[in-house]
């Protein structure tokens, strides 16, 4: 009988799909409702844990809570006085949108317990925990048991670790509910990739990542570079091929259709007051081109923060780990993620450059260790994070804007690892370096205070009726505003928007308020005693046995509260 060869094997190079598959579709779960208790479960237990953290911290008593974080929503809950009857009361600060922090003072102009206010405020920590781990849960979904084990607990570990991260948890500083809805956003795009890591994304996945992004923007325009960053991660993942980049812009325009809605719902109403008052839908920023009649030529600060020439980018990630303070935050930290992510980066770029020289591609070992979450995802996620880091860094360089990213190092951490070990090798390193960032991690303390009966705690001498009172410094004293009589009216005339030497439509109004205004004047400083000369700049004398202080359980306390005369017009 004759013999049937066999077929000699072929030994044509296997496509790039089958080295670097995408994520493994998850197993059938018993039910959609077994899944969703299961979720619902993991979430509150977050929330609790984020709760019981901010507890343990104290209460919150930074320096924008005594700025404006509680007089903004009272003024616009007041008839818009913010800028319709006060000027600059809470300094530049008093042009933010107030609706992000409308739940805050609600619970305490209804005298809730600070603890309960405190394990409120920590609530978005605990829902963008869960988007993170839910993301962790897609990008490294098709490991092994045991590495898929210990990759997800130590990116969510390292994630959720972080000094910013910790450090304004359960604050008023409104971080924690934008990262919640940017991580809400982005896991949507991830679960869509996961589904078509390469055909179109859905647009309603698109539409609705966009809305999240949006309502973190218009809630914080800080939030911004989070949205462009995750525009141009949808823009890029197809543009570079000549034949998709229509599908690029469309799925990256239909995505900023949502960032723009999503802003309007957040911000609309906001921007349409200042632009109907100010002449400016973001006042006072961006005035140097907006130019508002009402600060002229004159601009915000700037970027004080970060760094102030090119040459200083390509080290700025590694001045990040345990900067002075004011660099790119006001009090000092230590925190070795995002320097650790880079230079693990630095090294997977010199690698792939070196191998791409050398004529050699990777092969299916340790180059190809990362592809669980599938090439689509892990592009997407260094084009999101790349662009929102530099974008960050040109505009705004203040590192507690940063709690999204600082989300991710983890992700990035146990990826560039895998990527550039072998697994068993990488498993150790992944856990050594994860406890290693968090041993060394210190957070910073914008200032806490301990429990009391109330959130504030105010001691308010009476002044006259119909009083004017000046806010003759630039300290954080706006939090006993709303303590005041209802008729007392309020003006800041020294402080980060106001400045008697200047000659805008803001000075002028200032100068005629209280030149016609009728009933008595006062001044409000902290510390007492200052503001002496910025009172004299606007002929106004103290008359200081009339000052009396305000004693309350904030950092800035007491504040002196005095009678003041105007000296009558040459």
């Amino acid at each position: 009988m004759p013999r049937h060869r066999s077929r000699p094997r072929s030994r044509t190079p296997l496509p790039p799909d089958v080295l670097n598959p995408p994520p493994a579709p998850a197993p059938a779960a018993p039910s959609a409702i077994a899944a969703g208790l299961a979720d619902t479960v993991v979430l509150l237990l977050l929330v609790g844990v984020a709760g019981g953290l901010s507890l343990a911290l104290g209460q919150d008593a930074n320096w924008d809570l005594q700025n404006y974080h509680y007089y903004n929503p009272w003024a616009w809950l007041n008839g818009q006085r913010g800028y319709a009857r006060d000027i600059v009361a809470a300094q530049l600060q008093t042009y933010h949108n107030p609706l992000p922090d409308l739940p805050f003072y609600l619970m305490v102009r209804n005298d809730w317990d600070p603890r309960v206010i405190t394990f409120v405020l920590a609530i978005p920590a605990g829902i963008a925990a869960f988007f993170l781990l839910q993301t962790a849960r897609i990008v490294f979904g098709g490991l092994p048991t045991g590495q898929r084990f210990v990759a997800i607990g130590a990116s969510f570990a390292v994630g959720t670790t972080s000094a910013i991260g910790l450090g304004v948890l359960g604050t008023t500083m409104n971080e924690w509910p934008g990262a919640a809805l940017t991580m809400a956003g982005l896991y949507v795009m991830v679960r869509a990739l996961a589904r078509s890591p390469d055909g179109p994304l859905p647009g309603r996945a698109l539409i609705l990542a966009g809305l999240l992004c949006g309502f973190a923007t218009g809630a914080k325009l800080t939030f911004g570079v989070f949205a462009v960053g995750l525009c141009l991660a949808i823009f890029w993942r197809t543009f570079w091929q000549p034949r998709f980049w229509w599908r690029a812009t469309r799925e990256a325009f239909v995505f900023g259709l949502g960032v723009l809605a999503g802003t309007a719902v957040t911000a609309g109403s906001w921007m349409w007051a200042l632009w109907t008052h100010f002449r400016s839908p973001i006042f006072p920023y961006g005035n140097n081109w907006i130019k508002s009649p009402w600060w002229g030529e004159y601009e915000t600060m700037g970027r004080p923060f970060g760094p102030q020439w090119l040459r200083e980018l390509p080290v700025f990630p590694f001045d990040l780990a345990a900067p002075a303070a004011f660099f790119v935050t006001e009090v000092p930290y230590v925190d070795g993620r995002i320097p650790t992510v880079y230079a693990l980066a630095l090294v997977a770029l010199a690698a792939a450059l070196m191998q791409r020289l050398a004529g050699h591609h990777p092969d299916a070992g340790a180059a190809t260790a990362v592809p669980p979450a599938g090439r689509a995802i892990w592009q997407a996620l260094g084009i999101f994070c790349v662009a929102s880091f530099l974008l960050w860094t040109f505009q705004y360089s203040l590192f507690r804007y940063l709690v999204p990213l600082q989300l991710l190092t983890g992700l990035l951490l146990v990826g560039l690892i895998r990527h550039l070990m072998r697994p068993a090798a990488a498993t150790a390193a992944i856990v050594m370096a994860a406890l290693l960032l968090i041993w060394t991690t210190t957070f910073p303390d914008w200032w806490r205070i301990e429990f009391g009966p109330r959130w504030f705690d105010v001691q308010m001498p009476t002044p006259d009726a119909n009083a004017l009172v000046l806010l003759a410094t630039d300290g954080p004293m706006s939090y006993v505003l709303p303590f005041f009589p209802k008729d007392a009216r309020f003006i800041g005339i020294d402080n980060s928007i106001s400045d008697a030497r200047r000659r805008t439509l803001m000075e002028e109004t200032i100068r005629k308020t209280i030149r016609e205004h009728k009933g008595p004047l006062y001044s409000l400083t902290y510390p007492a005693g200052a503001g002496v000369d910025a009172l004299l700049e606007r002929r106004i004398f103290i008359i200081t046995e009339t000052c009396l202080p305000i004693v309350t359980n904030m950092r800035t306390s007491p504040i002196q509260l005095c009678r003041v005369v105007q000296a009558p017009d040459r």
